[in-house]
């Protein structure tokens, strides 16, 4: 009879941690955006970028603000946005979206991926995407 209750005790703790360990899991990474052009805004100190940004499945890239605007064109896929406050938005092949300077977001890939056309406004020089811890 010991045994028996030893043995249940042992499979609950060993069901507990894996299910701990899957909690614990975080999104894949995304891939690093791949620098397509970079060319300057006349009368400015501030140059344009155009970039690929490409989420294998269930990606994420971690949360983090960005120095300044960008404008993003999903070309395959799906991405959820996630600005701090406000609940996830979708958006799918096709669609555009924007994100302010200074705002706090994470953006998640859905289960087939994506791939992301991004432009952004920057000082050269200077770092462009900060990360914020949790």
């Amino acid at each position: 009879m010991n045994t028996h209750r030893c043995l249940l005790l042992v499979l609950v703790a060993l069901i507990t941690v894996q299910s701990v360990k899957s909690a614990d899991k975080a999104a894949p990474a995304a891939k690093e955006t791949v620098v397509l052009q970079r060319v300057s805004v006349p009368g400015t100190d501030r140059e344009m970028g155009m970039g690929i940004a490409e989420f294998p499945p269930n990606s994420a890239k971690p949360r983090q603000k960005a120095a300044g605007p960008e404008v993003l064109y999903v070309v395959e896929g799906e991405v959820a946005v996630q600005i701090k406050g406000q609940p996830a938005k979708v958006f799918r092949a096709g669609e555009t979206f924007q994100l302010p300077a200074d705002v706090v977001h994470r953006t998640t890939a859905g289960s087939a991926g994506a791939k992301i056309v991004a432009t952004w406004v920057y000082v050269p020089g200077k770092q462009f995407n900060f990360p914020v811890p949790n």
